[in-house]
């Protein structure tokens, strides 16, 4: 039996653009960096 996974539109604040931007900015796209270390 396959049990469904629902899934919902995301909630964009209007910020995460910019922190989009700023990740490649500075070059912290992988692993961690200053939004990774900030959210933990």
């Amino acid at each position: 039996m396959n049990k469904r996974i629902y899934l919902s539109p995301p909630h964009m604040s209007g910020l995460e653009q910019q922190y989009i931007q700023s990740a490649f900015d500075s070059n912290w796209i992988a692993p961690l960096g200053p939004n990774a270390n900030a959210f933990e």
